[in-house]
């Protein structure tokens, strides 16, 4: 489990005001309880404020929220058989989203205390045909809940597979959900502090992320926070010291070389580099080992100061790695 547990991580939450909602953006672009497609995107963009624009627009890529092609083409999507399946799909696999709100309540009026914020994102869920899974802004957290429907059901095996490869299949786990969603607020919240543009750099600033995240949920596993499954996550405690000693030795710390840094930190079947039985960025798992042992050392620094901290070769002086 994320070492995150103790009284140091204790907080009130008790004065801060927040009652987090998820509207549910899908089942309204999928409604047949309009009298016409102009009626359901007004009533959308009066209900949804700035969020409607950004689904059409940005997360559909159909166009302004007030064309009416935007319309027709938003009705050509919630008419069609298989996106109509998938939004079945979603009804099946979220007929509420009660847990997940208490669980993003919790984690945010915790974020609130220890970050001193006044203000709280507004939730909403929507079917993106699979195309943006976390769309986060400063005032809305986005989640497309057909990436967190489950994967054993009939459209996913229509799923091409050239874009949609059995190990991004296989992590269309509703349990992924409220991780998720967290730690891709907490990305762009922090994007500014992401520090120097190298695999070190990216390896801590994602190590951070999970940290806070961690400490904000501290009932999820580090592995769940990864998306790794337990054999996965053991393979990475199980190979620590192979993994630092080939990056230390390729000299790949200090690397910038874009795709360097994108075969350790993106998503894949595996690591390039590593063994196949690895999985896809580790370098995510290593940034998370890295700033969980600086802050061990560091008891008195809190979460504010950590992800402020850009001095990010002062993490390297607390990952020891043993065989």
């Amino acid at each position: 489990m994320a070492a995150c547990s103790d009284s140091r991580w204790d907080v009130d939450t008790s004065a801060v005001d927040s009652d987090l909602t998820f509207h549910r953006l899908d089942r309204d672009i999928f409604s047949e309880d309009y009298q016409s497609q102009k009626e359901k995107m007004n009533t959308i963009a009066e209900k949804y404020g700035n969020f409607a624009q950004i689904y059409t627009a940005d997360i559909m890529q159909a166009g302004p929220v007030d064309n009416p092609m935007t319309a027709e083409l938003l009705n050509r999507f919630s008419s069609d058989p298989n996106w109509r399946e998938l939004q079945n799909q979603i009804d099946k696999t979220f007929p509420n989203l009660g847990a997940e709100e208490d669980a993003l309540e919790s984690a945010f009026k915790r974020y609130a205390v220890f970050f001193k914020a006044d203000t709280l994102p507004q939730l909403v869920a929507y079917n993106s045909g699979f195309n943006i899974g976390i769309f986060p802004t400063p005032n809305w957290l986005g989640v497309g809940l057909e990436w967190y429907a489950g994967s054993d059901y009939p459209l996913i095996e229509r799923l091409p597979p050239d874009l949609f490869p059995q190990y991004k299949r296989d992590k269309f786990k509703p349990e992924y959900l409220v991780p998720n969603a967290l730690k891709g607020w907490l990305l762009v919240r922090f994007q500014g502090d992401m520090g120097e543009e190298n695999l070190l750099g990216r390896m801590v600033f994602s190590g951070k992320i999970l940290f806070i995240t961690s400490v904000l949920m501290e009932e999820n596993s580090t592995a769940r926070l990864l998306n790794y499954s337990s054999e996965e996550y053991q393979w990475c405690r199980d190979q620590s010291y192979s993994i630092w000693n080939h990056l230390v030795e390729s000299d790949l710390l200090f690397s910038s070389d874009v795709m360097e840094i994108n075969k350790w930190m993106n998503d894949g079947p595996f690591t390039p580099g590593m063994p196949p039985e690895s999985p896809g960025g580790v370098g995510n798992w290593i940034g998370f080992e890295m700033v969980q042992a600086y802050m061990e050392a560091n008891d008195d620094v809190g979460l504010d100061e950590l992800i402020s901290n850009n001095n990010n070769r002062e993490f390297l002086k607390y990952y020891k790695p043993v065989k």
